[in-house]
């Protein structure tokens, strides 16, 4: 196969480290506000840090949830911040007045996933076999039928008023105002991420199995990517939605679906990691993926030029990496509580 890699010690280089802070705690997730404000970092035992993202600054330091934070997502206008834990409630903190955050439960004693729509005050969450429809008031809008099992994953569908769920199973999709799911994909597995593509024409999972299974959204084509080592929990697609970066082993394996798609191809394999990758991001607008694996590596790959851009270590798994509005300042954290700001293009 293909392989990126083999470069000299002094071709690649360390990026600049904007700003650092700790929270003395594994980092389970982080996200940058939509307007690029704010990073927040919500710890495994329940704070959630609220950072300056320019300057590192500590905001905010919300409780978040007794037993333990695990989900977080932003509200469209920046303004507002969703998290789920847990204790079982859904909770929406008001970042600008500081109010007191507006709660409600989830359904199950264990929030996995909140996500707000891209445009509307329109929030998702799942728990358990539970999903269900919130605005930042925290009303109810809607229930949705019990899932066939345990939800692990909910992304909203780019540039649509759709959302779609993952469960041992199948792939559903919703309307805000429909209870029953509009399309199912059905697959006899246990799926534990999904990814829509940024053109919405393909959603990819990763499953239980050590596989990447691939459906193309408008005749329900599907096709699977097999033979990982582990597991696969790390997905990422570029913004052309040409490429499709996958974890799964101690290389980032990229999928190119132009074309005919990446049925039959050899994928191109990214190594710089000497463990299993356990985050991965692409810019938002540009070539630059990151990717962070389980012995503290942080790596950053240009896909256009077919090199290793820069590389960092980091004390502790990495736990997350993700690119700002800016698509200069790259967040990554650890499972030591590390949360670093990083600017790694080229100068």
């Amino acid at each position: 196969m293909p392989r990126l890699g083999g470069f000299a010690p002094a071709a690649v280089r360390s990026p600049r480290i904007a700003w650092q802070a700790d929270l003395d705690d594994h980092v389970i997730d982080l996200a940058y506000s939509p307007d690029g404000r704010w990073l927040a970092a919500a710890a495994v035992g329940g704070p959630i840090a609220v950072y300056e993202a320019a300057t590192g600054v500590l905001h905010a330091r919300l409780p978040g949830h007794a037993g333990g934070t695990f989900t977080i997502s932003w509200r469209h206008d920046s303004s507002h911040l969703a998290s789920g834990g847990q204790d079982g409630y859904l909770r929406i903190w008001d970042i600008v007045t500081g109010a007191a955050p507006k709660e409600a439960e989830a359904g199950a004693a264990w929030v996995e996933r909140v996500a707000y729509a891209v445009d509307t005050d329109l929030l998702v969450s799942a728990a358990g076999r539970k999903l269900r429809l919130w605005n930042s008031a925290g009303q109810l809008l809607q229930s949705y039928p019990d899932h066939p099992s345990t939800i692990s994953d909910v992304q909203w569908q780019p540039g649509e008023r759709y959302f779609t769920s993952s469960c041992y199973g199948q792939v559903a999709t919703f309307r805000a105002d429909t209870a029953e799911p509009l399309k199912k994909f059905q697959w006899k597995g246990s799926i534990l991420r999904l990814a829509w593509s940024p053109d919405a024409n393909y959603i990819a999972t990763g499953n239980q199995d050590s596989s990447v299974h691939f459906w193309y959204r408008k005749t329900g084509r599907d096709l699977e990517m097999s033979g990982y080592p582990v597991k696969v929990r790390e997905l990422a697609w570029d913004p052309t939605s040409r490429f499709l970066a996958t974890g799964g082993s101690a290389v980032v394996i990229v999928w190119d679906c132009s074309g005919k798609g990446p049925a039959g191809t050899r994928p191109i394999q990214l190594d710089g990691h000497a463990l299993p990758v356990s985050t991965l991001a692409f810019q938002h607008r540009g070539s630059l993926l990151a990717s962070g694996g389980k012995e503290g590596n942080v790596c950053v790959w240009n896909l256009k030029k077919e090199k290793l851009l820069a590389k960092t270590t980091l004390d502790g798994e990495v736990t997350q990496v993700h690119w700002a509005p800016n698509d200069r300042d790259l967040a990554v954290s650890s499972s030591r509580g590390v949360v670093r700001v990083l600017q790694p293009d080229e100068p």
